[in-house]
């Protein structure tokens, strides 16, 4: 009977998981075509990333969402937290989640900017901003964190709109072609927002 009782609430949770990611694909969608959205971006790394600052080695990464844009990469993770929820001390951070995820997007993309052939400037290598996010579908936290914004869903697509672009389409589509090739869930169907 337990193992019955675990399996149906894990079954809710992944419904419940899907229903808010929805949500915020369906938010997305509202973009313009420039935006490439990968969902459920996995990657696994054969030799872990080391974070010497929070002395960490990350084998891997997984993201809700990974929206590829011309101003840049957003991470967004979605949650769908009561208050009791938000303010339980036991739970995991997420903010601590989305900066380890950060940390190993960006060595990633470090370690690769020079072969994505992105458009060449005379002052110096180009950057790729990446900016962490987690939508809260119902509550969120009232406090503000370093390095990661926290979002209602309906203040999701004027905060990502807010960014001016420094990317053309062709270089957001190869910034997107390479993630998606390094992703370990490369039979993914909705890559691209329609």
């Amino acid at each position: 009977l337990q193992q019955k009782i675990t399996r149906m609430n894990d079954i809710n949770n992944s419904i419940y998981g899907a229903n808010r990611e929805q949500k915020v694909v369906n938010i997305l969608k509202n973009l313009s075509d420039d935006y490439i959205l990968i969902n459920d971006f996995i990657c696994s790394f054969q030799t872990p990333i080391y974070n010497r600052k929070e002395n960490d080695y990350i084998k891997s990464i997984q993201i809700d969402h990974l929206l590829v844009s011309p101003s840049g990469i957003f991470i967004i993770e979605t949650k769908n937290w009561s208050e009791h929820t938000i303010n339980n001390l036991n739970l995991h951070s997420p903010v601590q989640q989305v900066k380890r995820t950060n940390f190993a997007l960006f060595k990633i993309l470090a370690d690769e900017i020079n072969n994505l052939n992105l458009r060449k400037h005379n002052w110096g290598d180009r950057k790729i901003p990446i900016r962490n996010l987690i939508v809260f579908i119902n509550n969120k936290p009232i406090e503000e964190f370093q390095f990661v914004k926290i979002l209602s869903l309906t203040q999701l697509l004027s905060h990502i709109e807010y960014f001016k672009p420094s990317f053309s389409f062709n270089e957001t589509q190869m910034i997107a072609d390479f993630l998606f090739k390094i992703s370990d869930k490369r039979k993914q169907s909705n890559l691209i927002i329609q």
